[in-house]
Formats: C-alpha cells, structure tokens, sequence
C-alpha cells in the first residue's frame, strides 16, 4: 500500500487484519498478566501496538486523499484516539 491508496482501501484490506490481530494480542497480554507471566504480556502488549502504529501511520497518510476536508480532522481525530487508546491498553 502507499500513500497514495484511498482510506476506504486501507480501512478495509488492512485495517481489519490489523484489528483483529490487535485484539487477540490485548486478550492473549491480559491472560498472560493475570497468569504471572508480565514479561510476555508486556511483550504482547508492545507487539500490538506497533501492529496498530503501523496501520496508523498507513491510514493517516491516506486520510490526505479525502476530498471532503470536513471530514478529514474526523477522521484524523478518531486515527489519533485509537493511537492513544491502544497505548493505553
């Protein structure tokens, strides 16, 4: 994908992947955080927020090629909740 791909594209073909592997990463941290084992639920924890940092910077790059620039701070705020979101979990 590149920067020049359509948000619509990059939500759809990567950015499902991406959530539903950063999903079972959060389920699989906190397993492991409740079992005793926190070096590897924090290893999870950081896997899955590169994963999700990656398709952040892909999908706010393609958030340029929105046409409707009322609808591009939108969508940038809810990329930018998500990011903060996902570090916190």
């Amino acid at each position: 994908m590149t920067d020049a791909e359509r948000l619509s594209k990059v939500w759809w073909i990567t950015g499902i992947p991406a959530s539903s592997l950063v999903i079972v990463l959060v389920l699989l941290a906190e397993s492991a955080h409740s079992a005793g084992y926190r070096g590897v639920g924090d290893l999870l924890s950081v896997t899955q927020f590169l994963i999700y940092f990656a398709w952040f910077r892909l999908a706010w790059s393609a958030s340029r090629n929105i046409v409707d620039s009322t609808c591009r701070p939108v969508t940038r705020g809810a990329l930018a909740a998500g990011l903060v979101l996902s570090a916190m979990l």
